[in-house]
């Protein structure tokens, strides 16, 4: 009884963005005119304290680029999916660049709409809309953090967790195998369980962020389901500008799975990959 009552914390906290840098494969004058598409588009950035770019004549390959990127304290990067691909988009990558970027790096990468040869246009529009989307939600305060931090004045900020069919029916199928449980009685308890976690959590970091920053508007979504399929029809419904998500794996070098996915399915998304 007591450990159902158990609820995981949350505790807001001000994530500090005062340097960024942006990395494209274009001239200096290009390079500046979209970078004042994204002040617009997010106006956090507005108010940042140092400002630098990273443009096609300051590398040539993924090292050069890493050492200019290292050169100087840096908060957030901001940059493409496919730097230095113009001739060839490949479908199912972020490209060399992106892909190592967000995992040898330690610094948060926003990845902008579109591609690098073929950008959505941002001018006029201002990201208002912010989901953060997890694998296991509950207890990852970092990543709600940044959610919010990436979320401005009178904007709405969604919380979402997709309970993987996948896996759900994986573990299920081995639960049917053993006499011992009822397995029916037992589907139900698990998924009302996993579910019940994920929301309660939600619940916690919402009443904190609504003491926090009152300003903002918030909602949530727990679900089953297949997690590509139901993100997307989140992020279509509710009209999303910006996703957050975390992209390393402690037990590997390649990029988290989910994060992944995301990444390359939804490339007309923008999204911050922590």
């Amino acid at each position: 009884m007591f450990r159902r009552a158990e609820r995981e914390s949350f505790e807001h906290a001000t994530v500090p963005i005062e340097s960024v840098v942006f990395i494209t494969d274009q001239s200096s004058d290009e390079s500046q005119r979209r970078r004042h598409e994204v002040q617009e588009f997010l106006p956090l950035l507005k108010n940042v304290n140092s400002w630098r770019e990273i443009t096609s004549d300051q590398y040539s390959n993924v090292s050069e680029l890493l050492t200019k990127l290292d050169e100087q304290q840096t908060d957030l990067v901001i940059t493409y999916r496919h730097l230095q691909e113009q001739s060839l988009v490949p479908q199912h990558s972020l490209g060399v660049y992106l892909d190592v970027l967000s995992q040898v790096a330690t610094i948060p990468v926003l990845v902008l709409p579109g591609t690098s040869a073929h950008p959505k246009p941002l001018s006029g529009h201002v990201c208002d809309r912010v989901m953060v989307v997890a694998d296991h939600i509950s207890g990852d305060n970092g990543l709600i953090n940044y959610g919010s931090r990436m979320c401005p004045d009178n904007g709405t900020l969604w919380l979402c967790h997709v309970e993987d069919d996948a896996i759900f029916e994986r573990y299920m199928r081995i639960i049917e195998r053993i006499p011992q449980i009822a397995s029916e009685e037992a589907r139900g308890l698990i998924e009302t369980t996993l579910l019940k976690e994920a929301q309660d959590y939600i619940d916690v970091c919402t009443a904190e962020l609504k003491e926090a920053r009152p300003s903002v508007s918030y909602e949530g979504r727990v679900t089953r389901g297949h997690f590509l399929k139901q993100y997307t029809e989140l992020i279509q419904s509710g009209e999303i500008d910006l996703l957050v998500t975390n992209t390393r794996d402690e037990d590997q070098l390649a990029m988290h799975g989910m994060a992944y996915s995301l990444s390359v399915e939804l490339i007309d998304t923008a999204m911050l990959l922590l």
